[in-house]
């Protein structure tokens, strides 16, 4: 599928990412423990890298960003020296009503000394290290003091035209079950479509999750917080998934009434037939459309990420 093809039909989300550091300077053995705490808004510069590697874990697209060496938060001293502190805990996701957040901890506990004049956030996505904020927060560290940054990034999500956000703090899952299954998909109204769906399942219902929307179009906090760190690997080559400037598309032609996308998977639905790209265990979900009529040749959602 082609870029010039995509139409203004598409359901709409806007995304806009913001994020700030924080660091934490304590003593080390002494009590009551003395506390520094100093915070600074980043500038975010990694977002087309972000995209890009979506599409390379969700579709094969090759990456053709920056990599670094490492993930974590580099640290540039005063003296003009670089290092980079790993993540010492799994990055952590919050959610609200209208915005999905993640937040990543590294600390030092060495006896190092240094003043930090430069930071920089490189999550991992898609199997590579992905440069993507930036901040220039002064901290002096002392040989018997440990430093702790956390950085968090916040995607502040408003949706139109039909569609919804559900935040979800944990991953969701579903899963399909079907009478039978078999290979190649022949319920697509848009007859292109039935080639790129290799599995198909007849008299299906889904358990868990989408069970409990149904006729819904909405996507997931973990569409967003996905984007921003990851551990996956590139993932099977299909066209559903493409990204032009800073926003993302992902479609299809329109087979059936539902599109369902979860990581791995891209589902077309009739209520009852189910064409699909991964297996039956659906985890995590990413977004439901729901377009009962086939009055268009596409049915997709376009992301538009901004700062």
């Amino acid at each position: 599928m082609q870029c010039s093809k995509l139409n203004n039909n598409f359901l709409k989300v806007k995304a806009k990412v913001s994020g700030f550091l924080i660091a934490r300077i304590e003593k080390r053995n002494v009590k009551p423990i003395p506390v520094i705490i100093e915070s600074k808004k980043n500038t975010i510069t990694g977002l087309q890298y972000l995209l890009n590697a979506f599409t390379t874990y969700m579709s094969n697209n090759e990456y053709l960003g920056q990599n670094e060496t490492s993930s974590g938060i580099s640290i540039t001293t005063s003296s003009g020296q670089t290092f980079t502190l790993p993540f010492n805990i799994q990055p952590t996701v919050y959610a609200t009503g209208t915005s999905a957040m993640i937040s990543f901890t590294v600390m030092d506990d060495s006896s190092s000394s240094y003043t930090a004049v430069n930071e920089q956030l490189i999550t991992k996505s898609a199997g590579y290290n992905i440069p993507i904020a930036t901040a220039s927060l002064s901290i002096t560290k002392q040989s018997d003091e440990i430093l702790t940054l956390t950085w968090i990034i916040t995607i502040s999500i408003s949706t139109s035209g039909g569609i919804n956000y559900i935040p979800t703090l944990t991953p969701q899952s579903s899963t399909i079950q079907c009478v039978g299954y078999g290979n190649g998909c022949g319920i697509c109204k848009e007859s292109s479509a039935n080639s790129l769906y290799p599995n198909i399942g007849g008299e299906c219902v889904f358990e868990g999750f989408l069970s409990n929307y149904p006729q819904q179009n909405f996507v997931t906090t973990q569409l967003f917080t996905d984007i921003f760190y990851n551990t996956y690997g590139k993932g099977s080559s299909n066209p559903f998934t493409t990204y032009v400037n800073n926003s993302l598309y992902i479609y299809t032609p329109y087979c059936a009434e539902y599109f369902i996308v979860a990581f791995g998977n891209f589902m077309s639905y009739n209520g009852g037939s189910i064409c699909f790209t991964g297996g039956i265990n659906i985890n995590p979900i990413y977004l439901q459309i729901y377009m009962p009529s086939f009055t268009e040749p596409y049915m997709g959602i376009e992301i538009e990420f901004a700062t």
